[in-house]
């Protein structure tokens, strides 16, 4: 473990970062595999992936704290000179794909979609998730009629260089041609004057989505060249259609740092003067500012916390390649 010289009796000296908001073991793991899968496809570099992971520090019931190995991913705990290879009280990792395809539950996998998703066109595109789920179920030996359904799908634009993965009943799905937009029909080349740069759309009912109707949620997208030239972060995390200020409360705004990307998230609450329909606004760009990635994820997001996470963990953006 690289940690193991480190009195983790003075976290806050060592790792500033830990302590500022609450994680659980579950967000840990759900966060480390998310930073594993961005150092595999090489969009983030080593370095990158252990400042990420040592974010990742969970501190137990006992007041221990726990941290994650950097090739297997298991939890090991610090007490008070060494790490220590252990589980967790009470932990529950997520399960495998074959024990939810026995127990009928979905797979978590984001990436089984993405095939499908490609080849249903290019704008808006429907997941016959149903038909996916006969398919694997077919494909691993289980026997029956199986309900399931991808936790997430991948989206991408069409040229490719954007990409986020969403809650698969998020299935109605508007990319680069077909003029994405956010909530209540605002885009950024609107606010622009020209085209802001590859943007993604992806909502679970379009045109609630468009009204601010009932019982909309999304996430509207775009990595801007442009954008990240003339104005900054702060600016964009609450301008043009990341700008709630004329139906929802402005909440805390806090720095994002997810590596490569760093930048401002704004949160937005009491949405039409209902409690349950709320917003999250984001300006982040890579080391460099080449381009800036402009989010927003709004609609009735009751009890979608992990999905919102899932989000801000997932997009990514090519800079070099947008025009």
């Amino acid at each position: 473990m690289d940690f193991r010289r480190r009195d983790l009796g003075e976290a806050d000296r060592y790792f500033p970062d830990v302590g500022k908001r609450e994680m659980d073991f579950r967000e840990a793991d759900r966060r480390f595999a998310a930073a594993k899968r961005r150092l595999d496809a090489g969009s983030i570099s080593d370095g990158e992936f252990d400042a990420e992971r040592q974010r990742l520090l969970v501190r137990d019931h006992e007041g221990r704290w726990w941290a994650k190995g950097r090739k297997t991913g298991e939890w090991s705990y610090y007490d008070g000179s060494a790490w220590v290879r252990g589980t967790p009280s009470g932990y529950q990792p997520e399960p495998s794909v074959e024990a939810r395809l026995q127990h009928g539950k979905p797979s978590p996998s984001p990436r089984a979609t993405s095939g499908l998703v490609q080849g249903m066109g290019k704008h808006r595109r429907r997941l016959v998730v149903s038909i996916l789920g006969v398919m694997v179920a077919s494909v691993l030996g289980v026997g029956g009629m199986v309900a399931m359904a991808p936790a997430h799908a991948l989206v991408e634009g069409d040229s490719g260089d954007l990409s986020v993965e969403v809650p698969s009943e998020w299935d109605e799905h508007i990319t680069d041609g077909a003029e994405p937009e956010g909530e209540k029909g605002k885009s950024w080349s609107s606010f622009l004057g020209e085209d802001a740069g590859p943007s993604i759309t992806a909502i679970n009912d379009l045109e609630a989505w468009r009204t601010g109707a009932r019982p909309h949620k999304g996430v509207y997208i775009v990595a801007s060249k442009k954008l990240a030239q003339d104005y900054t972060d702060d600016e964009l995390v609450a301008a043009g259609p990341n700008d709630y200020s004329a139906s929802c409360e402005a909440g805390a705004r806090r720095d994002f740092d997810r590596p490569p990307y760093s930048g401002r998230i704004q949160e937005w609450t009491n949405c039409g003067g209902e409690s349950d329909h709320t917003a999250h606004t984001l300006a982040a760009a890579p080391e460099g500012r080449e381009c800036v990635v402009l989010l927003q994820i709004g609609g009735y997001l009751e009890g979608e916390e992990e999905n919102i996470q899932h989000i801000l963990d997932t997009f990514e953006a090519d800079c070099r390649s947008i025009s």
